[in-house]
């Protein structure tokens, strides 16, 4: 069977809203037997598209679309006949797909996806030793600061606070003045998200906070001031509070397993006990025949 792809002359409309074809049915695209219809890309092309930008959009689209079955036709002439027989792998598929579905029907049915804290904690104090940073977690607040702000020194003076009364005026001063002020709720964060907040990657924050805990940098409009009221390194353990979200879908997850393996396990024996299952297998050891 011999392709043809037959693609018709597009025309905009003054709304840009869609294309009109110039054929009178709703054609499209055409390959082999197999046809593209305008409700098909009826949502393709955003309103208010240029004209040339509609056009290379759909023939892309076109082109996407016939692929598939190009591709298909290559394969229905070139392939051995042993090879083009699929039943066994559709099978095969269809039974992992009803299988998964089943799984995850099963398992919604029953997952218990609440997490105290105290069993997360019981996690955390059998696991503390396998958990593992790859960069520094900190506490910290980033200031985003213009160079010609006129409270640039008194924020300066300030970033490193640790009274609540400091911390409050340095506050109030970043609100008023401050391109960008972020502490990050007060919560442990990577030293990565810090450093997004900065012109300085990721390296060069953790080489900066070796042996102090602050980080001062410029660009050529703003400065920025980063103060680290606490700092775990790479090779330390990571607060419970820090680790928390994981530790949950870490149990989740083996409840899951637990829930599939329970599964299994009951499906099997119910199969025996209703005599589903037959063997012929002849456990019966040699020496004893």
């Amino acid at each position: 069977m011999r392709a043809i792809t037959t693609i018709l002359l597009l025309l905009l409309v003054s709304s840009c809203r869609f294309l009109e074809f110039r054929s009178g049915d709703d054609v499209v695209a055409q390959v082999g037997d197999r046809y593209l219809y305008k409700e098909d890309i009826r949502n393709l092309i955003p309103a208010g598209t240029p004209y040339g930008d509609s056009i290379t959009m759909l023939r892309q689209y076109v082109n996407s679309w016939a692929l598939k079955y190009l591709i298909v036709e290559k394969a229905e002439s070139q392939l051995l006949k042993e090879d083009k027989d699929v039943t066994v792998e559709l099978e095969d598929y269809r039974n992992s797909l009803l299988a998964y579905r089943y799984e995850k029907l099963y398992i919604d049915q029953r997952l218990d996806t609440l997490v105290t804290n105290e069993e997360a904690r019981s996690y955390y104090l059998a696991n503390s030793s396998n958990i593992s940073l790859n960069n520094s977690v900190v506490k910290a607040r980033v200031i985003k600061i213009s160079a010609k702000s006129p409270n640039l020194e008194r924020i300066r003076s300030l970033y490193k606070a640790v009274s609540l009364e400091d911390i409050d005026e340095l506050e109030k001063l970043c609100f008023n003045s401050a391109d960008r002020y972020n502490n990050f709720n007060n919560q442990w964060a990577d030293l990565s998200q810090v450093a997004r907040e900065m012109p300085l990657d990721l390296y060069s924050c953790e080489r900066e906070l070796e042996n102090k805990q602050y980080i001062e940098t410029k660009d050529s409009l703003y400065n920025y001031f980063a103060f680290f009221p606490e700092r775990i390194k790479p090779d330390g353990t990571p607060p419970f509070e820090y680790y928390l979200p994981r530790i949950k879908e870490i149990i989740i997850s083996k409840r899951k397993q637990n829930l599939i393996s329970q599964l299994e396990k009951d499906l099997v024996r119910e199969a025996h006990q209703k005599n589903k299952i037959k063997t012929n297998i002849n456990d019966t050891p040699k020496n004893e025949q």
